[in-house]
């Protein structure tokens, strides 16, 4: 390997650049009696100048330079030292080593900066890697002591702390988070989902700062929290890991602001920036198995989230169980308030055709996936900002009744729920099925229809159970309110269908959906 550089030009390269204290130009002029480390030298003078362009490990880079310059002071110092044939192969080996430490320096200060944050950690491999080969050259001097070994050991590791904190400081700026954005999308690959995947690695990363600042409420982990809400909002997706322990989530109230008969639903804070609905699941306890089931759970609400984008169902943003008895789960608040207080808010203004639509293809969204809801009823759809409805807690009965070992409908607190489960859901197993959601839904219809839940006329849950054995239907509603709202024979004609005693009898969702169309 052959290395001849112009000494006026290594000089302009890095004027004003230092490596322990010294220019390129004093580095030159001490070397100048060793001939045979000219090489060396002038590799070291290029990374010192690559040096001052690494963006996230900026003071390991350094550190690895200044200990390029002390082996080459050690060579020359060892000069007279070892045999003329031992020098020769030293001087090569050492050419050799910072001749690598130049070419991955180069590499490393022309990365862009976001693909820089990604590769932090292999950049940091690398560079113990290399102080390695340093020390296996400083070897061939035999001036290697373990003192010089542990102090840049510990050097080491101070620096890359540093870079570590400076890392999370830059990713807490919210410019920072603008300029990643702006230059994923200028890459040359810059499809839509190429530069989503990188955003996504940011935004993991992000989270995993979160983590190591969540004890500190400072500006840091602020900061984080605000950038991480951008990239998502810019993205569409949600975040990369979905169990949120790292502070991701702020309950912002003490008490319950309200309950159902198997959760409490507190009011809390996402990443710093949206209101959000924190519900408690009391019929489940926060342990190992409960992270597990939800872990598994995760992928089919990115799966729904993908396909939906909340058009139609309302997403989890991820659960949590850290620090509380019951685990909870994270949905973006809807001001207002569930399908009922709607309804009854709005009647007039209310477009009941189109609501129920609306929540039929919430329904045919899950049942394309193989997702059973479970517990169709107004109280579990949300009125979304835009108006929409949103079915909300999808899968969360599968959750309770995989975690409690028994069926979900003999699980604590769901008897509220009996009015709107299929005869099949109330006896022997509890089986839940597409066929259950549809005939849920026909109960949930009736119920928006009238303001009322289903069966409004019986009181005592026994007797309505025995009904829906039995097969008998909900009264038809005669009321001229309801049957302005829309409630006509092709639209009762459809609900008794849904109401079928046998599960097989009843229509597939692509179906109600077709009814209602031809309304």
């Amino acid at each position: 390997m052959s290395w001849h550089f112009n000494n006026e030009q290594l000089i302009s390269q890095a004027q004003i650049v230092l490596s322990l204290g010294k220019s390129a130009a004093d580095i030159i002029t001490d070397f100048v009696p060793v001939p045979g480390l000219s090489a060396s030298v002038g590799l070291l003078c290029m990374i010192m100048k690559l040096t001052e362009n690494v963006i996230v490990n900026k003071h390991q880079a350094r550190q690895l330079r200044d200990r390029c310059h002390t082996l080459l002071q050690a060579a020359k110092d060892a000069i007279n030292n070892v045999k003329d044939t031992n020098m020769a192969n030293a001087f090569q080996k050492i050419e050799e080593t910072l001749s690598n430490i130049q070419k991955n320096m180069d590499k490393w200060a022309q990365l862009r900066r976001v693909d820089a944050f990604l590769r932090q950690k292999e950049i940091k491999d690398n560079i113990q890697r290399h102080h390695s080969e340093i020390s296996d050259c400083f070897h061939l001097f035999e001036v290697v002591s373990q003192v010089e070994i542990y102090n840049y050991l510990e050097e080491f590791e101070s620096n890359a702390a540093r870079d570590q904190k400076e890392m999370m400081t830059l990713l807490s700026n919210i410019h920072e988070s603008q300029t990643l954005i702006r230059e994923s999308q200028s890459s040359i690959d810059n499809k839509l989902e190429n530069t989503n995947v990188k955003l996504e690695q940011i935004m993991a990363l992000m989270q995993t700062c979160l983590s190591e600042t969540k004890h500190n409420a400072d500006q840091i982990h602020n900061g984080l929290a605000v950038s991480l809400y951008n990239l998502q909002q810019h993205t569409k997706l949600l975040l990369p890991k979905l169990n949120l322990e790292s502070g991701e989530v702020l309950i912002l109230t003490r008490f319950p602001i309200s309950s159902t008969s198997t959760m409490d639903i507190y009011e809390g804070l996402y990443l710093n920036q949206e209101k959000v609905t924190i519900k408690m699941m009391r019929a489940v306890n926060s342990n190992e198995k409960s992270k597990a089931r939800f872990m598994r759970e995760v992928r089919v609400w990115n799966e729904v989230w993908t396909k939906d984008k909340g058009k139609h169902v309302l997403p989890f943003y991820g659960f949590c169980q850290l620090g509380v008895p019951y685990p909870f789960m994270i949905s973006p608040w809807q001001e207002h308030g569930t399908a009922l207080e709607y309804v009854k808010q709005y009647d007039l203004t209310v477009d009941y055709q189109r609501m129920i639509m609306h929540i039929s293809r919430g329904v045919q969204v899950l049942h394309e996936m193989k997702i059973v809801h479970g517990n169709i009823k107004a109280s579990n759809i949300m009125i979304s900002p835009s108006f929409e409805p949103l079915l909300a807690d999808f899968g969360l009965s599968k959750i309770v009744e995989d975690l409690n070992g028994i069926p979900f409908t003999q699980s604590q607190g769901v008897a509220d729920s009996y009015r709107w489960f299929a005869p099949e859901v109330c006896t022997g197993e509890g089986i839940l099925s597409t066929s259950s959601d549809i005939y849920a839904l026909g109960m949930t219809i009736i119920e928006l229809f009238t303001h009322q839940r289903p069966f409004s006329n019986i009181k005592n849950l026994t007797h309505v159970i025995i009904q829906c054995q039995q097969g008998q239907l909900p009264e038809r509603p005669s009321a001229p309110e309801v049957l302005q709202r829309g409630l006509d024979d092709h639209t009762w004609a459809l609900l008794k269908d849904s109401w079928k005693i046998a599960a097989v009898d009843r229509p597939k969702i692509d179906e109600v959906i077709s009814r209602l169309n031809s309304v």
